[in-house]
């Protein structure tokens, strides 16, 4: 995006630079990747990247500032998976954009989706550190904004996931997170913030309370940093402790009911100039005959899957 940029870097790049960096990465996750890394880094402007950040905050205002678009996404929130006690706003949200070129030959985002779900926070930044590290890069390029640094995003981060409590008692819930690809994020998410992945599986119920086992001793849990996709637990037939619609002594980092209420189901009651033409496909009216001109997506969906 910033051609100078681009061009010293591809002037410079060799197959055994990206085989030190993907090294760098694995080392500083403590496992092996097991998705694809890009041989680049992307050069955007801070411009671009404020107007992005611009925009979506526009977007998240539109859902969550609407009683009416509130009241619309109780129908997303399947009853079975209703948790209690919901926070009165999403603490983790993504808001992923494309790059088109308008008549001016401008670059202009849009959107292509939005998840009220946390993303691989504590991945990122060694990412972009291995980058500059492994390509020589100009240290001065900054892969923070809000005019973070690394010790404040981690203490931006611990508060938003450890919040008060001592990690010890803090989980990051997944299902069977030794097999998932995000196992790096989790790593670092350990080794960052001292808090643990605890199979879902692994949970157990004492009245209202939860705590899992380590050591030969039970490990209360205070507040759960959740990182487990509803539709993996269906396709899984995984069986639970808990119910999801129990009162728990719990607090969430991140209350699940979000990741439905703000998601793709979102994107037909927006309205900006980021936001392409969206429509319900069981309300159409006619299926258009031009379909290599538009996008089918799952409601609910991680890596290519939904529901």
């Amino acid at each position: 995006m910033i051609p100078s940029l681009r061009q010293q870097f591809n002037e410079k790049f060799s197959a055994d630079q990206y085989r030190a960096f993907l090294r760098r990465v694995d080392d500083a996750c403590g496992t092996q990747v097991q998705f694809r890394i890009s041989e680049t880094p992307c050069f955007f402007p801070k411009s671009l990247l404020d107007r992005m950040a611009e925009d979506g905050q526009e977007l998240v205002r539109q859902l969550v500032d609407n009683p009416a678009y509130r009241a619309q996404s109780d129908l997303a929130v399947p009853a079975a998976f209703k948790v209690p006690n919901e926070a009165p706003h999403p603490m983790f949200l993504q808001v992923d954009f494309g790059l088109v070129r308008d008549a001016r030959g401008d670059l202009q985002p849009k959107l292509v989706e939005l998840q009220a779900f946390p993303s691989l926070y504590a991945y990122q930044g060694p990412l972009a550190q291995a980058y500059i590290e492994k390509y020589g890069l100009d240290r001065r390029l900054k892969y923070f904004l809000s005019g973070l640094d690394t010790a404040s995003y981690r203490d931006l981060l611990r508060r938003a996931i450890v919040g008060t409590h001592d990690p010890e008692n803090v989980i990051l819930m997944e299902i069977h997170p030794q097999q998932q690809k995000t196992l790096p994020d989790f790593l670092l998410t350990e080794k960052m913030l001292g808090v643990r992945s605890v199979d879902i599986v692994d949970i157990r119920k004492d009245g209202s309370h939860l705590y899992y086992e380590r050591g030969g001793k039970r490990v209360p849990i205070r507040r759960i940093y959740n990182r487990t996709i509803v539709d993996e637990l269906e396709r899984k037939n995984v069986q639970l402790a808990f119910d999801w619609r129990d009162e728990l002594d719990v607090e969430w980092a991140g209350h699940p009911n979000w990741y439905f209420r703000i998601s793709k189901f979102s994107i037909p009651y927006l309205k900006h100039a980021s936001v392409p033409n969206t429509w319900f496909l069981n309300r159409l009216q006619e299926i258009p005959s031009d379909l290599e001109n538009y996008a089918l997506k799952p409601l609910y969906s991680f890596a290519g899957l939904g529901w």
